[in-house]
């Protein structure tokens, strides 16, 4: 996008979308802190949550900016390399390692992204809060693959694991399943309590 050649009515529609997009992304990140606030989340869980989300909300800004793809989607795998490296940057100081799954890339919608990308910090903080109980190293690792028309993700930790806590009536669930359901998402049955599969259209 950053070589096309763009007259000066379409970088004005074109700057126009791209502050419209940043204002909605921000305001969906203002209020999801404000519903943690509400919930009486820990602080320095929400300093941590807003850090993440908004270095990853520049990221995915960036991405649209230079994508070449002519319905300006962004590649997953670029994406979530970065995300990785924004993971493990504001989690260190919990001993976290983060891995990263994909294993073929494709394009999608950076609105998509964005709530994935809060789904998954969200994650995150249950696996800190309640999968992990000790002080040793601690992994957690994703995976977006695109099966047909949907996606699916899967999230997991080397902890005790999240299934139970977000099967529970707590707020904690609420904040999850509005998440799941930004994306219209549907979790997928597992055995495992230490992964959650989530299935979701991909446009």
């Amino acid at each position: 996008m950053e070589n096309a050649n763009f007259n000066p009515d379409e970088k004005r529609l074109l700057l126009k979308d791209y502050n419209h997009r940043l204002n909605n992304d921000l305001q969906a990140v203002l209020a999801f802190i404000k519903l943690k606030k509400r919930f009486g989340i820990d602080d320095d869980e929400i300093v941590t949550f807003s850090c993440v989300s908004i270095a990853s909300l520049s990221a995915i800004q960036n991405l649209m900016y230079n994508t070449d793809n002519s319905e300006n989607l962004i590649s997953a795998n670029e994406f979530f390399e970065e995300f990785i490296k924004i993971l493990n940057d504001y989690y260190s100081k919990f001993n976290l390692r983060f891995f990263n799954e994909l294993k073929t890339d494709f394009y999608i919608d950076p609105k998509k992204i964005f709530h994935l990308m809060l789904l998954i910090n969200e994650m995150v903080n249950l696996s800190i809060n309640f999968s992990f109980n000790d002080d040793s190293e601690h992994n957690i690792s994703f995976n977006l693959e695109k099966i047909g028309e949907k996606c699916l993700l899967t999230y997991s930790d080397n902890g005790s694991g999240i299934k139970e806590t977000i099967s529970e009536s707590n707020m904690r669930t609420a904040l999850f399943e509005q998440l799941v359901k930004q994306i219209d998402g549907v979790s997928e049955p597992s055995d495992a309590n230490s992964t959650i599969s989530i299935r979701f259209s991909c446009e």
